[in-house]
């Protein structure tokens, strides 16, 4: 496993259009896997890793495709918008609407990170580098090849396990559903145990919080659709807990939380860096603006969950009621007059997301843009984890506590003093779901936790009639999984959904 461009031709690895090229990391430690011999070639080795997963995360609009059914996000009735809508009006199904554009992206994203986990981690069997090196990148490599096995397999169904040097041929089957979370969940609980512990670890890189995450996720997951091994909740409490209980992540306040720098606070779990020489930049705000305002209107809240969000600082910081009305003579972003008009006489007659576009950057393009860096786990989503798993083995004082340091900051108060007008002494798992999806908002989690806990067409049914985007189906459980990429159905020996979809 020598050479990137000489290996994988089929599309669910997704190397077909690459070249080494594509990486501007020095990935010649990758090539040459002999070479692994000092630390400088096994952190050349990790560099595409983590350049993958910022390419796959840059682009919320393409990332989130296959989740537009959450009730938390819908997109414009018209203009480019079709495969996001294909989602958000539960279009699928059956197998249809595979060929869409968009739908590829994570798909190919997750599939080359794990190649190139795969790769590094074969390669580091026979590497002659310090132990210490060898087992902290393996670590780091098992820790991206399981969360991008996760996503797929909570996006897509089964997965064939293709792992450790192993060439896919497109003869691949998928594995069961419960052997793919088992191989998940390998691979994390030999990382967890090899990475640095928060705080520690190099700027940008996993720490031990990291994998912990991504194993609570894991385990929340397995409890509930479609494999719903209920024993798995206390294995998700106790991870969750062993993150807090580390007592190094904190809240930030709220009016703090979405800043360039609220990224990489001691909120953040993990957050994927961009580079410094701004070759890269997050099109998040670019995304999640309307287009009078210069975006392209991509994403948005749908209205009952706007209407649904509790008041207070929390909603302030969350969403933007004031849309930007911008214009860009000469590529020069400059306001109109009026400067901003109310949401309800906005040219998408909704709000747009605050949290994405508050630190947007004006003068880099005609767009905005910006170069907060990306979180894939914030330590607010860890506790209201633990919350829910302990809320269904058994609430605890320690549990009703995550939940209301949560509520707390929510509130705008000081998240570690009780405040008896914001403090709750119990409540029950869906209530926790909801605060969840409130505090979460649009960050890639809510439609995952609608299908484990099957509540999709619950939260269908209150969709608000006035939405542009009409539903045309009500969803079942046939639209808790997207359809594969018809390329990578069509170049392998691959079953489309659900016809291939087998859970154990």
């Amino acid at each position: 496993m020598k050479h990137i461009n000489k290996l994988i031709v089929l599309a669910i690895v997704a190397l077909v259009g690459y070249s080494c090229s594509d990486l501007e990391e020095d990935t010649g430690s990758l090539l040459t896997l002999d070479r692994l011999s000092s630390e400088g070639d096994i952190t050349a080795s990790l560099a595409p890793i983590y350049r993958r997963m910022l390419e796959i995360h840059k682009t919320p609009h393409f990332t989130r495709t296959a989740t537009y059914g959450a009730d938390d996000i819908t997109t414009w009735a018209a203009g480019n918008k079709a495969p996001l809508r294909v989602f958000d009006r539960f279009d699928y199904g059956s197998g249809e609407n595979s060929d869409i554009n968009w739908l590829p992206h994570a798909w190919d994203g997750y599939w080359q990170t794990i190649y190139y986990c795969n790769t590094l981690i074969e390669a580091l069997k026979t590497s002659t580098a310090a132990e210490e090196i060898i087992s902290l990148a393996d670590a780091e490599a098992r820790t991206f090849r399981a969360y991008s096995y996760l996503h797929l397999v909570k996006t897509w169904g089964n997965m064939p396990l293709i792992l450790d040097g192993v060439v896919p041929t497109g003869k691949e089957q998928r594995a069961t559903v419960l052997a793919n979370y088992e191989q998940i969940e390998s691979d994390l609980l030999i990382a967890e145990v090899s990475l640095p512990v928060p705080g520690s670890e190099e700027s940008g890189r996993a720490s031990a919080a990291l994998a912990k995450s991504v194993l609570a996720d894991l385990y929340l997951t397995w409890a509930g659709w479609p494999v719903k091994d209920i024993s798995k909740h206390q294995l998700v409490a106790t991870k969750a807990k062993e993150i807090i209980d580390y007592g190094y992540h904190e809240l930030v306040p709220i009016e703090d939380l979405w800043t360039l720098e609220g990224a990489e606070s001691r909120e953040s779990i993990f957050s994927l860096r961009l580079a410094d020489d701004q070759s890269i930049v997050n099109g998040a705000a670019t995304a999640f603006t309307f287009h009078q305002g210069r975006g392209f209107s991509d994403c948005f809240p749908e209205l009952q969950f706007f209407n649904d969000f509790p008041e207070g600082p929390r909603k302030d910081a969350t969403f933007l009621l004031d849309i930007p009305n911008r214009k860009s003579p000469g590529g020069v972003i400059t306001p109109k007059d009026p400067a901003t008009i109310p949401w309800p006489d906005s040219d998408r007659a909704h709000p747009m997301y605050k949290k994405y576009v508050l630190s947007e950057d004006l003068t880099f393009s005609g767009r905005p843009v910006t170069f907060r860096s990306i979180e894939l786990y914030r330590y607010a989503e860890i506790l209201l984890i633990y919350a829910e798993a302990q809320a269904r083995v058994g609430e605890n004082a320690s549990s009703i506590e995550a939940l209301n340091q949560v509520k707390r900051r929510a509130a705008g108060l000081s998240y570690l003093v009780a405040d008896a007008a914001v403090d709750v002494g119990s409540a029950t798992p869906n209530e926790i779901v909801d605060e969840k999806g409130w505090e979460l908002a649009a960050e890639y989690k809510r439609w995952f936790d609608l299908v484990r806990t099957e509540r999709v067409a619950e939260m269908a049914a209150k969709r608000d009639s006035s939405e542009p985007v009409d539903l045309a189906k009500m969803p079942t459980e046939a639209q808790y999984i997207a359809p594969i990429p018809f390329n990578s159905i069509t170049l392998s020996e691959l079953v489309q959904n659900p016809e291939g979809f087998v859970i154990q």
